[in-house]
């Protein structure tokens, strides 16, 4: 992955020489000690990449990433690139052809920058899923960005803490569009923003595909069209100079991504130098033998590292910039990457929502009810109370209820809804005084239902969706961010066919998976074809955690989460005590808490931030 940064006065003064310098040496660490940059009227923009910034006669851009429909653009775009066929050049001509909202003709893994000489302003924007990070601040006098945010929230902000990052991160596990540093923003996934003189605005360029159907008359016709599909997100994908590392956990997800990978590479479809999967371990694992069968019947190298080795969260492993769980794994996965020449990671990120891992989606029978089919409506509401082992009545039930008015204010920490006798603690800890401050009880209160206007039956999905990219669950983690670390499932057409079909095609009552599973089967070893289970790292989250319950427990001065006012003592001391003895405690809320002070602790030791 490439590392772009920049900064513009709106009223074009010059930049000063340390203004130059705080930028260029944010580059520091990125392999690339001497950047490239253009400079003028006021503007500097950066990059890695010594053939960038791309320059135009009207605009000037920094583009990091992969695009993956270029040949259809190098049809469309032609005569505006005069033979510069680079992703920058396209990537310049899509947003000079259609304006912001032509970025959306940019198929793949992407970040940039423009400067539109033109209208005077910059553009920043980021890919629909948000996989490569981008970061802002602005005022009224200059806006400044960078891929990477621990220089820019040293210069931007002092590191001065943001509460509305807090206040997300304990009530949802990450925060919309925010940084934990005040004043610092993440581009929004699927966004252009627009900064000039007169405004700082955020634009759509991408819509979910709430309003799109697709029928074929025959199923066969979706599976062979999720098989295409699928192809080409691991293809393009594979198309590297460099090794190429893949997740392999023994699941259908990261399996089926190996699977299809081993399947171009026999066929002669890519030329990667070479694959290399990545195997995570621990004790008791029941993906231990899925995972032996498909190293053996893919017969690629694989790389096996122990979660005992390199625990979920320790006390000097929280993350630098952001707080961040597992960073001594990617730390690890960094230096395997390195070992085998790898410049690529594949993940199987958002398989079980892309692909319709539901247990319960006994919602969708809501479709035949509101098309009249109330007959057939009443036969699936029996197949899916048989599948969950649930009264008819509580199936029915639970599906009208989905028809009330949404809301998005409910916290992603919380249990399953899915079942009838949901049961557990909710309980969060946040001190009253911050709840009232943030106003944590409003409703929609972190952002708009962007998914609000889905059918009733689908609301879920394109919740999750809208979840995941919002928070940008998909970028690399800080220990990785030099990777090209990219998602299959990510891949936008795949995304929006399998959001467009119907929801009794993806998932049937007792067949979660069900078109992927017709789809693969002749991908997978026999052993995979077989499996319906997914093994569980509950435990292994637990074994990291309790030992650090009980080091807060004996801390003797107050800790970093009650002194700053976010959580109240004596409601954390009882789930410490609880989590200590693997009693309830609403561990996933209470893994954030734990978390925050931890990082809030080292954060303390750190400072003053570096680049």
């Amino acid at each position: 992955m490439h590392f772009q940064a920049g900064l513009l006065y709106f009223d074009s003064r010059p930049l000063t020489s340390r203004e130059s310098a705080e930028i260029l040496d944010s580059f520091s660490g990125c392999g690339q000690p001497h950047p490239a940059r253009w400079e003028r009227d006021g503007l500097l923009m950066s990059h890695t990449d010594p053939l960038q910034p791309h320059i135009a006669d009207t605009a000037a851009i920094t583009f990091d990433g992969r695009i993956d429909n270029r040949d259809d653009l190098e049809i469309v775009l032609g005569h505006l690139i005069n033979g510069q066929a680079t992703d920058a050049a396209l990537a310049l001509a899509a947003y000079q052809r259609g304006g912001g909202e032509g970025l959306v003709s940019l198929i793949g893994d992407w970040s940039l920058a423009i400067w539109d000489r033109a209208r005077k302003q910059l553009v920043l924007a980021s890919d629909f899923a948000g996989v490569r990070p981008l970061y802002y601040s602005a005022c009224e006098s200059h806006i400044r960005w960078s891929t990477r945010l621990k220089p820019l929230a040293s210069a931007a902000s002092g590191d001065e803490i943001d509460d509305e990052y807090v206040a997300s991160l304990l009530m949802r596990g990450a925060c919309p569009n925010r940084t934990p540093y005040r004043g610092v923003f993440s581009v929004p996934p699927g966004h252009f923003l627009v900064a000039s003189a007169s405004r700082v605005e955020i634009q759509l360029f991408w819509k979910l595909p709430i309003h799109d159907s697709i029928r074929y008359a025959h199923e066969a016709d979706y599976e062979e069209h999720l098989r295409d599909l699928f192809r080409d997100a691991v293809r393009c994908r594979l198309r590297s100079p460099a090794p190429v590392l893949s997740e392999m956990s023994g699941g259908l997800d990261s399996s089926s991504i190996a699977c299809m990978a081993n399947r171009l590479v026999q066929s002669g479809d890519v030329t990667t130098p070479a694959f290399v999967t990545l195997t995570y371990e621990h004790q008791g694992s029941r993906d231990k033998r899925f995972q032996d069968a498909l190293e053996f019947f893919l017969g690629f190298r694989n790389v096996h590292l122990s979660t005992e080795e390199h625990a979920f969260l320790t006390e000097s492993h929280t993350g630098d910039a952001l707080p961040l769980f597992w960073e001594a794994l990617h730390r690890a996965i960094a230096g395997v990457a390195d070992q085998v020449g790898a410049t690529s990671l594949l993940t199987g990120s958002l398989g079980d929502l892309v692909m319709g891992n539901w247990h319960d989606d006994s919602d969708q029978i809501l479709r035949l009810f509101r098309s009249g089919h109330c007959v057939k409506g009443l036969r699936e509401s029996l197949a899916w109370s048989l599948a969950l082992h649930t009264p008819i009545y509580w199936v029915l039930g639970r599906a009208m209820s989905s028809l009330l008015p949404p809301s998005s204010s409910a916290s992603m920490m919380g249990a399953d809804s899915g079942s009838p006798n949901l049961v557990g603690s909710r309980e969060d800890s946040i001190a009253p005084a911050f709840r009232a401050r943030m106003e944590l009880g409003a409703k929609d209160r972190f952002s708009p239902p962007l998914w609000a206007d889905a059918p009733p039956e689908r609301r879920k999905h394109f919740r999750g969706l809208v979840e995941m990219l919002e928070t940008r669950r998909l970028q690399p983690p800080e220990p990785l961010q030099h990777l090209s670390y990219t998602h299959p499932y990510s891949h936008r057409p795949l995304i929006q066919y399998m959001f467009s079909v119907p929801a009794n095609i993806l998932c049937g009552p007792g067949e979660p998976r069900r078109l992927m599973r017709r789809a693969f089967q002749g991908l997978w070893p026999p052993e995979l074809r077989h499996r319906r289970s997914k093994d569980s790292f509950g435990g292994v989250f637990l074994n990291s955690l309790r030992p650090l319950a009980g080091a807060l427990l004996k801390r003797g001065e107050p800790l970093d989460v009650v002194e700053r006012g976010y959580v109240e003592p004596v409601s954390l001391k009882h789930r410490l005590e609880q989590m200590t003895h693997s009693l309830d405690c609403n561990e996933p809320q209470l893994r954030q808490i734990i978390l925050l002070e931890f990082w809030l602790r080292g954060r303390r030791i750190r400072l003053p931030m570096t680049a």
